[in-house]
């Protein structure tokens, strides 16, 4: 059983590459930087779900989701780097309903300067 475990996570850890910039890591952190920047700007968010698909030196990251009144969300773009999960750097719009909440070059603390998987 440990030993399947071992193989499993090895498994998991191969799909995303060493430089960090992995599909599931950079979904994962835009998901919740994007969710924490439209709270921040009053928009009530019932839930929100990111993906994305990477590139050599970027992730296309398309996010949807909906607001408490059932107003739909989205936030995409494009993501070229990924700090520690506490910031991603590249272009990111996100609207609710007709309107554009942000229009970014990056989310979350991003005066760190350790990319992850560092």
């Amino acid at each position: 059983m440990v030993a399947a475990l071992l193989a499993s996570a090895s498994v998991i850890a191969a799909c995303d590459p060493a430089d960090g910039l992995g599909s599931s890591a950079v979904s994962v952190t835009t998901d919740q930087l994007a969710t924490h920047a439209l709270k921040a700007d009053n928009v009530k968010v019932q839930w929100l779900s990111c993906s994305a698909r990477t590139g050599t030196k970027r992730a296309s990251v398309d996010c949807v989701g909906r607001t408490d009144d059932q107003q739909k969300i989205s936030v995409k773009g494009t993501v070229t780097e990924q700090l520690d999960n506490t910031c991603v750097r590249g272009r990111l719009t996100a609207t609710v309903g007709t309107r554009r909440v942000f229009d970014v070059q990056g989310l979350g603390n991003c005066g760190k300067r350790t990319p992850a998987g560092s």
